[in-house]
């Protein structure tokens, strides 16, 4: 299959949209990242963060796994590879297609609106150095997700966090990277105070 690198977030719905109509009635980690392209650091980041705020993340233990998967592919983000590595276990856990195609119900008309906004800017801050910065960083916010699993709607800031970051690295959009920053700021101090500072008592 000839790998196709997302362009903007409406291209990554479409190829979303995609993986769930050729694979029959679940879709599995596997079939959507070789959809998507094992080389398309940007676009995984993105899907991932993307799905974690979506109907496919109600499902218990999803947005876990979808963190653990986010953190794979930022670690090797971080390490310079080329392609993406993903163990077997992960890549055949599946998800009902019906799910998916919700997904792209909600966010298309969502992805249209967002698109007319990004644009190539700050380009300095999605060079090759930045871009590993950004990877730790995704680190960081994506081990927020699983204590934040179990508090509604807490892993939405995290998920938003890594979406943004996704989407500043596709269309080498700067200010995007600067407002990523900022999200994942405010996802680290919610861990903090939720966990460490009685604020989910």
């Amino acid at each position: 299959m000839a790998e196709h690198a997302a362009q903007d977030l409406e291209d990554l719905i479409h190829e979303l949209d995609k993986a769930a109509e050729d694979c029959g009635p679940k879709v599995s980690v596997g079939e959507i990242i070789d959809t998507i392209g094992k080389r398309s650091f940007g676009p995984l980041l993105l899907l991932g963060g993307l799905l974690g705020m979506t109907p496919v993340a109600a499902v218990p233990s999803v947005p876990s796994i979808i963190a653990l998967i986010t953190i794979l592919v930022s670690v090797q983000l971080l390490f310079g590879r080329k392609t993406i590595w993903i163990p077997r276990f992960l890549e055949k856990l599946s998800v009902k297609a019906e799910r998916v195609k919700k997904t792209v119900q909600v966010t298309e008309k969502p992805a249209r609106a967002v698109d007319r906004l990004v644009k190539p800017r700050l380009q300095g801050l999605t060079k090759p150095f930045a871009d590993r910065i950004v990877a730790l960083v995704c680190v960081l916010v994506a081990l927020c997700v699983p204590p934040l699993e179990l508090l509604p709607f807490a892993a939405f800031i995290p998920s938003l966090a890594i979406a943004t970051f996704g989407l500043g690295l596709i269309a080498r959009d700067g200010l995007l990277v600067l407002i990523a920053f900022a999200i994942s700021t405010s996802a680290l101090s919610l861990i903090v105070w939720k966990l460490f500072l009685g604020g989910g008592g």
